[in-house]
């Protein structure tokens, strides 16, 4: 048997509403509750019982710089208010010269970046009281399936849950899923990268040291995070663990038994009584997989060029200091399909690019514009191309977004003091131990 040949059947509508988004991690978030807050009734449908994404369920619980490294804030509007939500009712180790979110940090101490690690459940919690008072209907433990068209048009999307195959219909929607699911099954072109690194993260208790850890750093340093896997800010050439196309089922399975694999190895070497894991990551820790061909592309040569349809700065959160670059509005669709805008790490930028825009605050700038284009779209006819940029840079930058490069971040050189120039890539970002397990060429 080759092929099955599924029976029509009717599919109930159980809800029509001006936007959906698919996808409920920091894009997703951030699209849904601009576009709520642009009056739109939105729907926002996630696969999991959580909220967050790869930061909340993969553990990448490090909400990386909002800043260039050289003392100037190039981000604010959801992508600032996010990262305070992450915080509001846990731990965080955020500099006190950023606390307030100041637009620039003179003198700025070294390491001290506009970043934060959290505590995942209360991240959680703060964002599902976040869309709640945002009166976001949130669908939980329901799974994209495909979409209903019309044409180059998205009528409705299918979605399968425990009360069975059902649809949403909406004017507008937004693919936040993370690996384009809904722009690829819709039409949109879109390029696929087949070496995704495989990594998987931990939180580890070692009790003969968490004493003088907690006393030193708190909760965070007593219970820190582990890296398992390739990184990405080191030459892999000679690691003999493999990537993987993450656009693939099989492939997919691969990449999540050999992450496992990889915390076995490194727990067997290390099994004893005073020492654990806390925590497993629930959701496969990819970082790049699918993402579109849009009608524009980050321009990633020119860094700090104007760009006169900018809906914010971006930045490679590891650079020290990060070079500013203005992402398009044209970046977040592509004019096959009339009414689907994209969100997170899959907007239309390549190569280093889409390094650039895989990370926490640029998916939550993404998910900021994408949600209030698409309430834009779903007052007039629902096309997104024809969404009044105008009107849109107005509304984010009311928000307290930072649509150009300013001359401060243009002449970040003259406040760049030693530390900065020396300076590793990771050093004030990460603050993860690394397995080196993982290197072993002779260990798998």
């Amino acid at each position: 048997m080759n092929t099955i040949t599924e029976q029509a059947r009717e599919i109930p509508v159980k809800k029509e509403t001006d936007v959906v988004v698919i996808g409920g991690g920091i894009s997703g978030i951030a699209a849904a509750v601009a576009a709520r807050r642009c009056g739109a009734e939105v729907t926002l449908i996630e696969r999991s019982v959580c909220l967050g994404g790869l930061a909340t369920n993969g553990l990448v619980c490090v909400y990386f710089p909002l800043d260039d490294g050289a003392g100037n804030r190039i981000m604010g509007g959801l992508a600032q208010e996010l990262l305070h939500t992450t915080i509001k009712y846990g731990f965080n180790d955020l500099p006190d010269c950023w606390k307030d979110g100041p637009l620039r940090v003179e003198d700025q101490p070294p390491g001290a970046r506009y970043r934060t690690t959290f505590n995942i459940p209360a991240a959680v919690l703060a964002f599902d009281e976040l869309v709640q008072n945002e009166g976001i209907d949130v669908m939980f433990d329901t799974a994209f399936c495909a979409p209903v068209m019309e044409g180059n048009t998205i009528k409705a999307v299918l979605v399968e849950n425990k009360s069975g195959r059902t649809a949403f219909a909406a004017k507008v929607f937004i693919d936040a899923s993370g690996d384009s699911d809904l722009l690829y099954r819709s039409g949109v072109p879109t390029e696929t990268d087949p070496e995704c690194i495989c990594s998987s993260w931990t939180h580890e208790i070692d009790a003969s040291a968490f004493a003088e850890s907690f006393a030193k750093g708190g909760l965070k340093a007593a219970a820190p995070l582990r890296w398992f896997g390739l990184r990405p800010d080191v030459d892999n050439t000679n690691s003999v663990i493999p990537k993987f196309d993450a656009t693939d089922a099989d492939q997919r399975n691969a990449y999540i038994r050999l992450s496992r694999k990889l915390m076995l190895d490194y727990l067997k070497q290390n099994q004893r009584d005073d020492y654990c894991f806390m925590t497993y990551p629930t959701q496969i820790q990819t970082r790049m997989t699918r993402r579109i061909v849009g009608k524009k592309e980050l321009n990633c040569v020119d860094a700090y060029a104007y760009e006169e349809t900018s809906i914010g700065c971006v930045a490679h959160c590891m650079d020290v200091p990060a070079e500013v670059y203005e992402f398009p509005y044209e970046g977040l669709y592509s004019t096959a399909v009339t009414n689907v805008l994209a969100a997170g790490r899959m907007v239309s930028a390549g190569g280093r690019g889409w390094e650039i825009m895989r990370s926490i605050p640029q998916c939550a700038l993404t998910g900021e514009a994408a949600g209030t284009a698409a309430a834009l779209a779903a007052k007039g006819d629902g096309n997104v191309d024809h969404v009044d940029i105008r009107e849109l840079q107005r509304i984010l930058l009311a928000n307290g977004n930072i649509l150009h490069c300013t001359d401060a971040m243009k002449e970040k050189e003259t406040h760049w003091n030693d530390y900065h120039k020396n300076a590793k890539a990771s050093d004030g970002v990460m603050g993860i131990k690394f397995d080196s397990l993982s290197y072993d060429e002779g260990g798998h």
